[in-house]
Formats: C-alpha cells, structure tokens, sequence
C-alpha cells in the first residue's frame, strides 16, 4: 500500500520497488551493509540479480542500498535508543532516594541523557543503546564529547536490549578510550561535528561504577551476555 501511495512521485519506479525490498523485507546482512557493502563490487549476487530485472545496474542498486539503509539505521537507532534510556530510567528510579531526570526528553543541549543523584553520587549518563550482539556501534557528537571533556561526572554508558527491548546488560566505556579513538580536526577549515564509534568488547567496562556501588550492582553485567 505505501509503495501505490508513492506511484507518481520524481522517485524512478525500480528504485521505489528495491527500496521497499530493503526497508521492509531486508535480509538480515542489510543493517551491516555499511560495513559489509562498501562499494558496488561487494554486492550480493542474488541483489545484483534483482536490481537487473528492475533495470538498474550495480552502481544503481548501490545508491539505493546506500539510501534505504540510512533510513532503516536511522529509525531503528531512535527506537533502541529512547527504549534503552527509558528502561534504564525505569531501574534508576526503583530506589526512593535516587533523583533521576531523563533530560533528553525535553533538551538536547545538556551532551547527555541521564541525570542521576544519589546521596555523594551524582552521575551524567549519555546512553547508547543496541539490540545487536557482537557488533556495538556509538555515534557520538562532538557536543556530547566537549561535554565529557570538561563535565566529571558525564559517563558512556552502553545498553544491550532484548528483542522485546528490555535490558539484558549495561556497561560503561572509559572516557580515555573515547578521547583517543575520536577524529582530530586537520586544519582550521573544517571539524568534525559527529563521529561513528565501533568499540570492541574488551573495551567495554562491566559496571557502571560512576552510580555508586549499590545501584551498579542492581544492573546486569555487560560481560554476561556473550556475542
């Protein structure tokens, strides 16, 4: 029904067909395909195939590859997110005494997500979360990580969720990591304003250490779920 809706729009009709193929019936390599699929050449065989009886050539089925997975990623990455930090906020609040403000439900200029107070402990918590095992991916803006430079308190904290989006483990990444994994501007000319980060599982830190012992103690470990 969504593709009739869109017969008559400036999109060619063969990239409106293989687009909803990707975007709504995708084989499961699709969402890596930025890091499976990097150029025409690595197409699958049986996508080339396809592509042709639509008359587009591998260049054309690239692009449009390209295009649907931005929006797939797009998408599912603001559903796990908002659902990793609203189940996180949910733990967070189990105990009376903890003052919790989940601050990027109405701003997006605090460079975190999370505002958690516990007697001596405060934390800043920017929270990215995934529902994929192996594979974490953070994207993280160049705000958020001016805020980490000079905010104490501000943490990484990654979220793996089920496939019914509840918490399965929560981990932490050290701050000096980030510092040295994120991009360096080259000239005066041009910075970076946002950056994608792959963090390897031995980088992960099990707890949240930065909540204090007994509310780190109440999350699952992120080393108990294995890839």
């Amino acid at each position: 029904m969504e593709l009739l809706e869109k017969i008559g729009s400036p999109i060619p009709l063969a990239n409106l067909v293989l687009g909803a193929i990707f975007e709504n019936a995708a084989p499961p390599w699709v969402q890596d395909a930025d890091e499976l699929v990097q150029s025409p050449d690595e197409l699958p065989s049986d996508v080339i195939s396809a592509g042709e009886v639509l008359g587009l050539d591998a260049d054309g089925i690239y692009e449009q590859l390209v295009t649907s997975w931005g929006k797939v990623d797009a998408a599912v990455r603001e559903r796990v997110g908002f659902a990793g930090e609203a189940a996180l906020v949910s733990i967070l609040n189990e105990r009376a005494d903890s003052r919790v403000d989940h601050v990027s439900t109405w701003s997006d200029g605090f460079g975190y997500d999370i505002a958690f107070a516990q007697g001596d402990v405060s934390a800043h918590l920017e929270v990215k979360s995934t529902t994929r095992t192996g594979r974490f991916t953070a994207y993280l803006s160049r705000h958020e990580y001016k805020v980490m430079l000079r905010d104490p308190y501000w943490v990484l904290v990654v979220v793996r969720l089920t496939a019914d989006l509840d918490i399965a483990a929560v981990g932490s990444v050290p701050r000096d990591w980030i510092a040295a994994a994120v991009p360096h501007d080259a000239g005066s000319f041009g910075s970076w304003a946002s950056c994608k980060l792959e963090v390897p599982g031995e980088v992960i830190e099990d707890r949240v250490t930065q909540l204090g012992a007994d509310v780190a103690s109440r999350l699952p470990l992120w080393g108990t779920v294995q890839p």
